[in-house]
C-alpha cells in the first residue's frame, strides 16, 4: 500500500511538471502552431494547409513533419478549440504516461518494484524529459509508443501464452505509431525491435508460427509509410539534415589526399567512407560526453535550459553507482538498458547537428533506469560496522539534492530561460492581439522575419480561414536545408520589412 502511495505521488508530481501554465508558457512556436492549424484545417476542410487531404507527412515549412502527432492533436482540437493547451496536451499527458510506464516495465521484466518507483521518479523529474514534454513534440510523443513497444514485447512473453500474438501485434503497432510520429523513431524503432528479437530469438523461434501474422499486419502498415516517405520529398529533407550534408568531410579528403605523392594509396586512405565513419563516430558518442550530459546541454537554445545539463549535476553520482551496480548483478534480461542506450542516439548521429536533445532523446529512459538503481542502492545501503544513522543520513541528502535540483530547473525554467534565450521561444501574442484589433483598418500588412515562420503564427492566432489560406498561400523555394516558407497570403505578408517603407504597406510590425 505503501509503494502505491509514493508511486502516486510521482505521478502526481509528474503531472504538475508538466501542465503547469502549459497553455502559456513557453509561447507558442512555429512547429506547434503548424501542428494546430493543420489539425484544424483537417478538421473545417479534410485538408492540409496546403490542400493534400489527409496526408501521412505534413508539407509544412518544406520539412514534412510526420503526421502522427497532428491526427493525435486533432481531437483535441476538436473539442477544447484551437488554442495553446490543444496543442500541448496530448504531449504533456503521453508523457505522464511514459513515467508510469517504466514503472509498469521494472516491475514486469524484473519484478522490483522499488527500482520502478525510483525510475518513474527519476523520469519524472528528468530536465531532459521535462523540457520535451512540456511542449507540442513529436519526439516525446514518439518516445510515449517506443516504451509501450517494448513493454507490449515483453508482456507477449511474461503473460498468458494464449495471448502472445495479440500482445506481438501492439507491440508492432507501438513500434509503427511511434514511426509515424517522428523522423528518429524511424532509425530507432527498427533497430530496438531487432535487438530485443535477437536477444530473445530463442524464445520467440518456439513461437515462430503465431508471429506469421502479426509481421504480415506490420508489413502491411509500413507500406504506407514507406510510399509517403518517397513521394512526399521526405528524402529531400533528410538530404538537408542528414550526416552527408555535411561537407567538412569531402574538404578534409581532399585537404589530405593533396598531402601526399602516392595519389592510390591517399585515396585508400582518405576518402569519404572512412570520413564520414569517424564523422559518425564522433557525433554518436558525443552524447555520453559530461559536457553534453551535466553541463551545457544542447546547443539549440529551444531545446535545453540556461546554466544546465540534460540531466542534474549530482545525477553523475547516482549513474556511476547504477551503472556499476547493473554490472555485478545477476539477473535475467540484463541486456535491455544496454540495448536501448545503443540505438538510442543512432538517429541524432545520423545528422550534421550532434549532439542533439531532441533526436536523442529516448537516451533518457536508460540513463534514468541507471540512476534509478543508483538511488536504490543509496537508498538501501546498510553496513554493520556503520553507525545506524549512516542510511537515514545518506537519503537526507538524496531528497535534499532532489529538492536543490528541481528547484533549480523551476527557477531557470519558468524565471530565467526566455530572458536568457529570448529568441527561441519569441512572443507572437501581442503582435496576434494588434492583428485581430486592427486587421481591419489596412489593406496590407507586413509582419517581420524576425518571428521563426510567422505565417504560421499569424494563420494559427487569427484562426484564418483555412479554405482560403490553402488559395492564398505563396512558398519560397527550398532551402539548401530543405525548408520552404510562405512569402504572403490575403493582405500579409513575410520578410524583412526593415527594407520596406509605408509605399509599399499600410502596417509594417517588428521593423
Amino acid at each position: 500500500m505503501k509503494k502505491k502511495i509514493f508511486l502516486g505521488l510521482v505521478l502526481l508530481l509528474a503531472f504538475f511538471l508538466r501542465f503547469y501554465h502549459l497553455g502559456s508558457y513557453p509561447p507558442l512556436n512555429a512547429d506547434e502552431a503548424a501542428i494546430g492549424y493543420n489539425a484544424w484545417s483537417l478538421i473545417k476542410t479534410g485538408r492540409d494547409e496546403h490542400g493534400e487531404s489527409w496526408p501521412l507527412h505534413f508539407k509544412s515549412f518544406g520539412d514534412y513533419k510526420p503526421g502522427g502527432y497532428f491526427y493525435i492533436v486533432l481531437p483535441f482540437v476538436k473539442f477544447f478549440g484551437l488554442n495553446e493547451w490543444s496543442v500541448r496536451a496530448p504531449a504533456a499527458f503521453l508523457g505522464v504516461m511514459t513515467v508510469y510506464l517504466v514503472y509498469l516495465l521494472a516491475c514486469l521484466i524484473w519484478q522490483d518494484e522499488i527500482l520502478g518507483i525510483f525510475w518513474a521518479f527519476s523520469l519524472a523529474v528528468s530536465p531532459w524529459h521535462l523540457q520535451f514534454s512540456r511542449g507540442g513534440w513529436e519526439s516525446d510523443v514518439a518516445l510515449f509508443f517506443l516504451t509501450l513497444g517494448v513493454y507490449f514485447f515483453f508482456v507477449s512473453l511474461k503473460k498468458k501464452k494464449k495471448y502472445f500474438a495479440v500482445n506481438i501485434v501492439f507491440s508492432f503497432l507501438s513500434f509503427l505509431v511511434a514511426m509515424y510520429t517522428y523522423h528518429s523513431a524511424r532509425v530507432i524503432a527498427p533497430v530496438l525491435l531487432g535487438g530485443l528479437f535477437l536477444f530473445k530469438s530463442r524464445q520467440l523461434w518456439q513461437k515462430r508460427r503465431q508471429l506469421i501474422l502479426p509481421f504480415v499486419f506490420g508489413g502491411l502498415l509500413l507500406v504506407p509509410l514507406i510510399f509517403s516517405f518517397l513521394r512526399g520529398g521526405a528524402e529531400a529533407r533528410f538530404s538537408g539534415v542528414g550526416l552527408l550534408a555535411d561537407p567538412g568531410p569531402i574538404w578534409r579528403a581532399n585537404e589530405l589526399i593533396n598531402q601526399h605523392r602516392h595519389i592510390v594509396v591517399a585515396r585508400i586512405l582518405h576518402n569519404k567512407p572512412v570520413l564520414y565513419s569517424i564523422l559518425f563516430a564522433n557525433k554518436y558518442f558525443s552524447h555520453f560526453s559530461g559536457n553534453f550530459l551535466f553541463i551545457d546541454g544542447d546547443s539549440v537554445p529551444r531545446s535545453k535550459i540556461p546554466d544546465m545539463g540534460e540531466m542534474y549535476l549530482f545525477e553523475v553520482i547516482f549513474l556511476a553507482i547504477g551503472i556499476v551496480g547493473w554490472l555485478r548483478m545477476k539477473i535475467n534480461d540484463k541486456y535491455l538498458p544496454w540495448l536501448w542506450l545503443g540505438v538510442a542516439p543512432l538517429a541524432s548521429a545520423l545528422t550534421f547537428q550532434a549532439p542533439s536533445a531532441l533526436r536523442a532523446l529516448p537516451l533518457v529512459v536508460p540513463l534514468t533506469f541507471f540512476v534509478a538503481l543508483g538511488l536504490k542502492i543509496i537508498w538501501g545501503f546498510s553496513v554493520q560496522s556503520l553507525p545506524r544513522l549512516t542510511p537515514y543520513f545518506l537519503r537526507s541528502l538524496v531528497i535534499t539534492a532532489y529538492f536543490w535540483g528541481v528547484w533549480s530547473w523551476w527557477n531557470q525554467y519558468f524565471i530565467h530561460y526566455l530572458k536568457h534565450y529570448p529568441t527561441a521561444w519569441p512572443n507572437f501574442r501581442p503582435v496576434a492581439r494588434w492583428l485581430k484589433q486592427n486587421q481591419t483598418k489596412y489593406q496590407r500588412i507586413c509582419i517581420a522575419g524576425k518571428f521563426d515562420q510567422p505565417y504560421i503564427l499569424t494563420l494559427f492566432y487569427l484562426q484564418y480561414p483555412p479554405q482560403k489560406a490553402q488559395q492564398e498561400i505563396h512558398l519560397t523555394p527550398r532551402d539548401k536545408f530543405g525548408f520552404s516558407t510562405v512569402t504572403h497570403f490575403g493582405k500579409y505578408w513575410f520578410g524583412d520589412c526593415s527594407k520596406l517603407t509605408s509605399k509599399h504597406f499600410d502596417a509594417i510590425l517588428g521593423k
